[in-house]
C-alpha cells in the first residue's frame, strides 16, 4: 500500500576485487637490534656523505640483497612477503627479491608517485621513522571510480580515492607491485631511513606466463 515502509527480505552486500595492503610490525625485540645494525651499514655506505638537494632523497644501489649485512633484514621481509602470498592463495610459488636498496630522506623530502614495474610484490622496512614522520600514501588504481566522487558523511576505505599509513620503527608495509604510492614532505626533524624491496616468482616465462586455461583438443602434430 502507498506510504507503507518497504520490507526487505535480505541484503548482501559483497566487495570485489580487493587491494590487499599488510601492515606487519616486528616486536621491539627483533627490531631494535636490526635497526641498529642496519643504520651502521647505511650509515658506513653514505661514507663520505654525498650532497643531497633539499627536498630531494638519497638512495643506495637495488642489491642490498646480495650482501651478507643484510641477510637478516631479508630473512626478515621473505617472512612477511610468505604470509601475503598465503592471504592470495600462492603460498605454493617461491619468490626471490628482485631488488633492495636504502632511502635517507631528510626533513622536507617527499617521494612522488610511483609503481615498482615487472614485479609482484613490494614492500618498505622503516629502520628511523621519527616523530611526524612522513606517511606512505596509497591512490584508488580504479581510474573510472574518480569520475564521480559526492562528498560523503564520513570518510572510509570504501569511499575515499586515497589512504595513508603511518609509519614506525619496525614495521614493513607489502602490497601489490602495480599500485600507486607516494610519500609526502617529511615534517619531522630527523632524517627518515627505510629499505624498499621487491619480489617476484623466478622463472616467470618458464612456469607462469601462458594461458591459466586449457583447450580440449591438442594441436599438436605428431611427431
Amino acid at each position: 500500500m502507498a506510504g507503507e515502509q518497504p520490507k526487505i527480505s535480505k541484503v548482501d552486500v559483497q566487495e570485489v576485487f580487493p587491494t590487499p595492503l599488510w601492515i606487519v610490525d616486528l616486536d621491539p625485540a627483533t627490531y631494535r637490534p636490526l635497526n641498529e645494525a642496519l643504520r651502521a651499514e647505511i650509515e658506513r655506505l653514505l661514507t663520505p656523505r654525498p650532497p643531497i638537494p633539499k627536498g630531494a632523497n638519497w638512495q643506495t644501489a637495488q642489491d642490498l640483497h646480495e650482501s651478507p649485512k643484510f641477510a637478516r633484514l631479508c630473512e626478515v621481509v621473505t617472512m612477511a612477503a610468505r604470509g601475503a602470498m598465503r592471504w592470495w592463495g600462492l603460498e605454493e610459488h617461491p619468490l626471490v627479491i628482485t631488488g633492495c636498496w636504502a632511502n635517507i630522506n631528510p626533513p622536507g623530502a617527499h617521494h612522488p608517485r610511483h609503481t615498482h614495474p615487472n614485479n609482484l610484490l613490494s614492500g618498505t622496512y622503516y629502520i628511523q621513522a621519527g616523530p611526524e614522520a612522513a606517511e606512505i600514501v596509497f591512490s584508488d588504481p580504479r581510474p573510472q571510480a574518480h569520475v564521480l566522487m559526492p562528498r560523503p558523511s564520513q570518510f572510509n576505505t570504501r569511499n575515499t580515492n586515497s589512504l595513508s599509513v603511518k609509519v614506525q620503527d619496525g614495521r614493513i608495509v607489502l602490497f601489490p607491485s602495480w599500485l600507486q604510492h607516494h610519500v609526502v614532505s617529511s615534517q619531522s626533524d630527523l632524517e627518515r631511513m627505510s629499505i624498499a624491496f621487491n619480489f617476484m616468482i623466478p622463472r616467470y616465462t618458464e612456469t607462469l606466463s601462458s594461458p591459466m586455461w586449457k583447450g580440449n583438443v591438442s594441436t599438436r602434430k605428431a611427431e
